[in-house]
């Protein structure tokens, strides 16, 4: 019987979309490959359009234009105000309950904002403020978060009272000039066991093949596939090595 599997919602950053997020996330897509479904989400807030050259991201010849979207608008004024949090909610709560369940979450900087909101709301139903309405939706297993920030909204601040028992994986560049390398640390230290892959870099998902074992060894516990992928690969590698000693020698 084939098994089912895993699925794991993507949420990209503020001011980027899904289109956009694939690209920025290729390494993540890349580790992951056929192993799980990745289900990658446009925030509902448009905030107008943006053109950009995608460079190093594909090809620096090429210049698109990406629609600029995100998951709320923060405004700070004599109070902190998330608008159009109520919307991300709402989307939240039909994605759940029409394209779920989801095992996971990866999340980019606002996206990783959201993941933290959305897993509190799984694990700790409550009648506070925010709320994904009567989804019925198991929590979620584990969260892979880069540049995470928490939700600075005083009347939220109850999502985090309660500490996130989940497994999470925190990636978080040393020169981030977006979000302080401070402000992730504060989520970190949310979560009971959160692994932490510090990188010298910014505002990004690392590409490099340091980050890419790092997101396997990570994944592996839940995508039992990832596992077997990789022993494929190592032992294919084993045979082609014997393979070359044996027409050397």
């Amino acid at each position: 019987m084939q098994m089912t599997k895993p699925k794991i919602l993507c949420l990209h950053g503020f001011g980027e979309n899904a289109e956009l997020f694939k690209i920025r996330s290729r390494n993540f897509r890349a580790v992951v490959g056929d192993t799980a479904d990745l289900v990658f989400l446009d925030g509902p807030v448009d905030i107008g359009s943006l053109h950009m050259t995608t460079g190093g991201l594909v090809d620096a010849s090429i210049a698109r234009e990406f629609t600029n979207l995100g998951w709320w608008w923060m405004r700070r004024g004599r109070s902190f105000e998330a608008r159009g949090i109520g919307k991300t909610m709402d989307l939240i709560s039909k994605v759940l309950t029409e394209q779920g369940p989801f095992d996971g979450i990866l999340g980019f900087s606002q996206g990783a904002s959201l993941a933290i909101v959305i897993s509190a709301l799984l694990a700790n139903p409550s009648d506070g403020p925010l709320s994904l309405g009567n989804v019925d939706h198991p929590p979620i297993k584990f969260l892979v978060l880069a540049g995470a920030f928490q939700l600075e909204v005083p009347e939220y601040e109850y999502l985090y009272k309660q500490p996130f028992t989940m497994p999470s994986l925190h990636m978080v560049g040393t020169y981030d000039t977006v979000v302080d390398p401070e402000r992730s640390k504060i989520v970190q230290g949310y979560f009971d066991s959160p692994d932490i892959f510090e990188f010298v870099g910014g505002h990004f998902i690392p590409q490099s093949p340091k980050c890419a074992r790092v997101m396997r060894a990570f994944l592996t516990q839940f995508i039992p596939a990832l596992g077997d992928s990789e022993n494929e690969q190592s032992t294919a590698s084993t045979d082609v090595a014997a393979g070359a000693v044996a027409v050397s020698a």
